[in-house]
């Protein structure tokens, strides 16, 4: 017999600034039910409501039209103010894409907040404190304040506070998308950890499709309704797309990929594109296949291009995997390997740039290029490199092209 929810949410209704001309409609009549100790993915692009979902399951979001949200036997739309500051401390740990880390205490005081205000004595504060930062293996960063952390270091210090009430529901906003992709792995390693070990229920909201296979369930969402809802028996974490190279640092960003190739697919549009890429990248289907696909109509399994758009991406993103599998085994301890893998790459991603760069230029871009193969750089920094005047010791490319080709080379790295 099926276990009762642990959460239900009936007919919820999500208006923002009711009245006003800018009034929308965020969550249109969304029923739901999630069980206990399932690791809930809902996906969706920009815009269609998730992170809306996800704040009013955690009660921090008020403006409900209609509707109820059941959780744990509670009714959270009649709670009031105070009794919602007492159930999310209790029932509801969150995770922020923007880490939300207080910059004026160290790692562990940032941790250990919420035991301070639920009025936890300071022995058991340590105790717990000392068992998460064990966990997260983040001891060595206990004294450290949060502008001298890493970004995948403070999302593990957010896990962890998170975690530090013990509560049975984690929530996670879009928590990779600040990470490089060998740091958002980890992160989503962590959350299986913590729903296969601990049995927490883990409800995760992200756009990035590549994450999918970590769910136990996944919540499709388009304009403020859940439109899809498909259970699945979890993949292990190497079918994401690139996974067996992320240790090496190499990893096809297909959120990337899809807004350079200036693709217009929807949700599940989306979802079979990656299916497709992981497929080709596995070399489970050659390229003839992969243009096939490309070009089949989408109810027989394709993605509906016509012949000869399907024939010109087949030809770009084949040269972008051959690529891909070139670099996956680069040995960085290796000096020959590493410059002949640092040239091929920096041809790649000045193949189709029209300007003129002279021989300096060509010099700063490929040491860009370098530092971001070795993990100096991030895109942010890769990207100031490049848009850097010559006279300070950048490529003193304009601002565009600094931004087209950091975006190029995040597709990779």
């Amino acid at each position: 017999m099926q276990q009762n929810p642990l959460i239900k949410i009936r007919n919820l209704s999500v208006i923002y600034d009711k009245g006003a001309p800018a009034e929308m409609m965020a969550l249109k009549g969304i029923n739901l039910e999630i069980y206990s100790g399932e690791f809930i993915i809902i996906f969706g692009p920009s815009g269609c409501g998730k992170s809306t979902l996800l704040y009013t399951l955690s009660g921090a979001e008020r403006r409900i039209e209609a509707g109820d949200i059941w959780i744990k036997g509670k009714n959270l739309s009649a709670m009031d103010k105070e009794e919602l500051t007492d159930f999310h401390r209790e029932s509801v740990g969150m995770v922020f894409q923007a880490y939300n880390l207080i910059p004026t205490v160290n790692v562990f005081e940032n941790i250990t907040l919420p035991l301070v205000f639920r009025g936890v004595s300071k022995s058991d504060r340590l105790k717990r404190g000392k068992e998460l930062m064990e966990r997260f293996s983040i001891s060595d960063l206990a004294d450290k304040f949060p502008s001298q952390l890493s970004g995948g270091q403070q999302q593990r210090v957010g896990i962890a506070r998170a975690l530090v009430n013990d509560t049975e529901i984690v929530l996670a906003d879009e928590p990779t998308g600040n990470l490089d992709s060998k740091s958002a792995i980890n992160a989503m390693d962590i959350f299986t950890e913590i729903n296969v070990n601990t049995k927490k229920t883990v409800i995760l909201v992200t756009h990035e499709s590549q994450y999918l296979p970590y769910a136990s369930r996944i919540i499709y969402m388009k304009d403020g309704k859940n439109i899809k809802d498909v259970s699945q028996q979890r993949n292990k974490v190497s079918h994401v797309v690139g996974h067996d190279q992320l240790s090496r640092g190499w990893y096809i960003n297909t959120e990337r990929l899809v807004g350079y190739l200036d693709l217009n697919l929807d949700v599940e549009e989306r979802v079979k594109f990656d299916s497709i890429i992981a497929e080709y990248v596995s070399s489970k289907i050659t390229q003839e296949k992969f243009e096939e696909l490309l070009d089949k109509p989408f109810v027989a399994g394709g993605l509906g291009m016509y012949k000869q758009k399907a024939m010109r991406l087949s030809e770009e993103i084949s040269i972008l995997i051959r690529l891909f599998k070139f670099l996956g085994d680069m040995d960085t301890s290796n000096k020959k390997d590493l410059s002949e893998k640092t040239s091929a790459l920096t041809g790649w991603l000045l193949n189709d740039y029209a300007g003129n760069l002279s021989d300096k230029q060509k010099e700063k871009i490929r040491d860009a290029v370098l530092a971001k193969i070795k993990g100096e750089t991030s895109l942010t920094q890769f990207q100031n490199q490049l848009d850097m005047p010559a006279k300070d010791g950048g490529a003193g490319l304009n601002w565009n092209t600094a931004r087209n080709l950091a975006q190029k080379i995040g597709i990779i790295l």
